[in-house]
């Protein structure tokens, strides 16, 4: 079994605050003479996507840095408990994978809903997850760090050169080790990239 944990773009999307809106505009319609044309413009950092080191730093890359092999492989799916809205290191669970996701509160509101209080990562739970030696690391919120907080979050991640998946829609991944697939856009040198995010187990898939 697949399980899409993508969230589907749209013009009504919950969308972090100040980030651009999506936009879907019909540049012309299907006809006996002429194909369907739109025009699709939203912010880098929409829905499920990477973040990339220029997120942090002028001088930083983008998705293209990233080796296709840290994207797909064996990751652990842990829930946190739906209390939790800081995540430190002593409610992460054991973890084998070198992909970690993580499943919060996030993954029961309303995927349209924006919610300011959503559960995010603290400093010593991201410093946790890099001394197991994780290459990815994904959460089910908007994003990994809590807004309005001013931690370091990001760049222990990026700088280690390690994947950062926001956005996933973990609700129907019950906890346990699956198959990933969260293949970037191919969209060089941008601080984030939407991405097409896919669960299944590991008999289902054959290199």
């Amino acid at each position: 079994m697949f399980i899409d944990i993508s969230r589907p773009i749209h013009r009504d999307m919950a969308i972090y605050p100040e980030n651009p809106s999506v936009r879907i505009d019909v540049v012309r319609d299907a006809s006996a003479t002429t194909s369907a044309l739109s025009t699709i413009s939203f912010g880098s950092h929409t829905g499920t996507h990477i973040d990339t080191s220029l997120h942090i730093d002028v001088s930083g890359t983008g998705a293209e840095s990233y080796s296709l092999d840290q994207y797909i492989g064996d990751a652990d799916v842990i829930e946190i408990d739906s209390a939790v809205a800081n995540i430190s290191a002593d409610v992460i669970p054991e973890t084998t994978a070198k992909r970690v996701l993580l499943k919060t509160k996030n993954s029961y509101g309303d995927i349209d809903v924006f919610d300011p209080d959503f559960a995010a990562l603290m400093e010593d739970g991201a410093e946790e997850l890099i001394r197991r030696g994780v290459r990815l690391v994904g959460i089910d919120g908007p994003s990994i760090k809590k807004k309005g907080v001013s931690d370091r979050v990001h760049e222990l991640f990026l700088r280690n050169n390690i994947v950062v998946v926001e956005g996933l829609w973990l609700q129907k991944a019950i906890p346990g080790t699956y198959q990933l697939l969260c293949l970037p856009l191919l969209i060089n040198h941008t601080d984030g990239v939407p991405v097409r995010a896919v669960l299944a187990s590991a008999e289902e898939i054959d290199y």
